[in-house]
Protein backbone atom coordinates (compact mmCIF):
# COMPACT_ATOMS: atom_id res chain seq x y z
CA UNK A 1 0.00 0.00 0.00
CA UNK A 2 1.22 2.94 -1.48
CA UNK A 3 1.31 6.28 1.44
CA UNK A 4 2.07 10.11 1.10
CA UNK A 5 3.32 11.85 4.60
CA UNK A 6 2.98 15.32 4.31
CA UNK A 7 6.46 16.31 6.40
CA UNK A 8 9.91 18.77 6.45
CA UNK A 9 12.04 15.42 5.87
CA UNK A 10 12.68 11.95 4.70
CA UNK A 11 12.19 10.32 8.01
CA UNK A 12 9.32 8.17 9.61
CA UNK A 13 9.93 9.94 12.66
CA UNK A 14 9.16 13.25 10.71
CA UNK A 15 6.53 15.05 12.65
CA UNK A 16 3.78 16.08 10.27
CA UNK A 17 2.86 19.90 10.50
CA UNK A 18 -0.94 21.04 11.23
CA UNK A 19 -1.40 22.16 7.99
CA UNK A 20 -0.12 20.66 4.83
CA UNK A 21 0.96 23.65 3.28
CA UNK A 22 3.54 24.13 6.49
CA UNK A 23 5.31 20.47 5.05
CA UNK A 24 8.62 20.87 2.90
CA UNK A 25 7.17 17.91 0.80
CA UNK A 26 5.99 14.66 0.77
CA UNK A 27 7.32 11.39 1.80
CA UNK A 28 6.22 8.79 -0.98
CA UNK A 29 6.52 5.49 0.74
CA UNK A 30 5.29 1.55 0.80
CA UNK A 31 4.53 -0.23 3.58
CA UNK A 32 4.24 -3.74 1.75
CA UNK A 33 8.41 -3.73 0.60
CA UNK A 34 11.54 -2.59 2.46
CA UNK A 35 12.14 -0.19 -0.46
CA UNK A 36 13.12 3.68 0.47
CA UNK A 37 11.26 6.30 1.13
CA UNK A 38 11.04 9.22 -1.55
CA UNK A 39 11.04 12.49 -0.69
CA UNK A 40 9.54 15.25 -3.41
CA UNK A 41 9.18 18.86 -2.86
CA UNK A 42 7.49 19.70 -5.86
CA UNK A 43 4.04 19.03 -8.31
CA UNK A 44 3.10 17.32 -4.84
CA UNK A 45 -0.42 16.26 -6.03
CA UNK A 46 0.47 14.39 -9.35
CA UNK A 47 3.79 12.87 -7.53
CA UNK A 48 1.16 11.36 -5.00
CA UNK A 49 -1.33 10.39 -7.73
CA UNK A 50 1.10 8.93 -10.35
CA UNK A 51 2.48 7.02 -7.74
CA UNK A 52 -0.68 5.30 -7.03
CA UNK A 53 -0.81 6.33 -3.20
CA UNK A 54 -3.98 5.25 -1.17
CA UNK A 55 -3.50 7.45 1.53
CA UNK A 56 -2.39 10.95 2.83
CA UNK A 57 -1.45 11.59 6.08
CA UNK A 58 -1.52 15.30 6.94
CA UNK A 59 -2.81 18.22 8.47
CA UNK A 60 -6.04 20.51 7.33
CA UNK A 61 -5.61 21.29 3.74
CA UNK A 62 -5.92 24.78 3.05
CA UNK A 63 -5.18 24.52 -1.04
CA UNK A 64 -8.98 23.69 -2.86
CA UNK A 65 -6.91 22.54 -6.30
CA UNK A 66 -4.49 20.17 -4.36
CA UNK A 67 -7.29 18.76 -2.53
CA UNK A 68 -9.70 18.29 -5.34
CA UNK A 69 -6.79 16.69 -7.43
CA UNK A 70 -6.09 13.90 -4.90
CA UNK A 71 -9.57 13.49 -4.14
CA UNK A 72 -10.88 12.44 -7.58
CA UNK A 73 -7.88 10.36 -7.76
CA UNK A 74 -9.17 8.23 -5.13
CA UNK A 75 -6.80 9.44 -2.27
CA UNK A 76 -7.85 8.85 1.20
CA UNK A 77 -7.01 12.10 3.24
CA UNK A 78 -6.15 11.26 7.18
CA UNK A 79 -6.19 14.07 9.97
CA UNK A 80 -2.60 13.69 11.36
CA UNK A 81 -1.16 16.37 12.40
CA UNK A 82 1.20 16.87 14.93
CA UNK A 83 2.09 13.02 15.27
CA UNK A 84 5.61 11.67 13.39
CA UNK A 85 4.95 9.72 10.60
CA UNK A 86 5.35 5.98 12.05
CA UNK A 87 2.69 7.09 14.62
CA UNK A 88 0.47 8.21 12.25
CA UNK A 89 0.74 4.67 9.98
CA UNK A 90 0.23 2.87 13.33
CA UNK A 91 -3.18 4.74 13.96
CA UNK A 92 -4.08 4.76 10.46
CA UNK A 93 -4.08 0.62 10.91
CA UNK A 94 -5.63 1.19 14.10
CA UNK A 95 -8.71 3.15 12.13
CA UNK A 96 -7.82 6.00 15.06
CA UNK A 97 -7.28 8.55 11.99
CA UNK A 98 -10.01 10.96 10.81
CA UNK A 99 -11.03 11.37 7.52
CA UNK A 100 -10.86 14.99 5.98
CA UNK A 101 -13.55 15.12 4.16
CA UNK A 102 -12.71 18.67 2.42
CA UNK A 103 -10.06 21.40 2.37
CA UNK A 104 -10.74 24.53 4.83
CA UNK A 105 -13.06 27.07 3.32
CA UNK A 106 -14.50 24.36 1.38
CA UNK A 107 -18.16 23.80 0.45
CA UNK A 108 -18.67 20.56 3.58
CA UNK A 109 -17.40 19.98 7.28
CA UNK A 110 -13.47 21.20 6.35
CA UNK A 111 -12.40 21.98 10.02
CA UNK A 112 -11.88 25.08 11.90
CA UNK A 113 -14.65 26.37 13.88
CA UNK A 114 -14.90 30.12 12.25
CA UNK A 115 -15.03 28.18 9.01
CA UNK A 116 -17.69 25.67 9.75
CA UNK A 117 -20.87 25.32 12.14
CA UNK A 118 -21.94 22.09 13.79
CA UNK A 119 -25.48 22.54 12.12
CA UNK A 120 -23.93 21.29 9.46
CA UNK A 121 -22.94 17.83 10.66
CA UNK A 122 -24.73 17.31 14.04
CA UNK A 123 -21.16 17.72 15.16
CA UNK A 124 -19.40 14.07 14.64
CA UNK A 125 -17.84 14.97 11.46
CA UNK A 126 -13.60 14.47 11.91
CA UNK A 127 -13.48 18.26 11.53
CA UNK A 128 -15.21 19.19 14.48
CA UNK A 129 -12.40 18.19 16.91
CA UNK A 130 -10.96 21.67 16.69
CA UNK A 131 -14.27 24.00 16.44
CA UNK A 132 -16.26 23.17 19.63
Amino acid sequence: MMIAAAVNENSMSALIPDTFEKAAGVMLFDLETSQPPRFVTENLAQHIIDAQCEALLCGFIYDAQLFEAIAQAGVTRYLAGEMTVEEAVAAMDAYQLTMIPDYVGGPGCSGHGHEHHHDDCDGDCGACQHSE
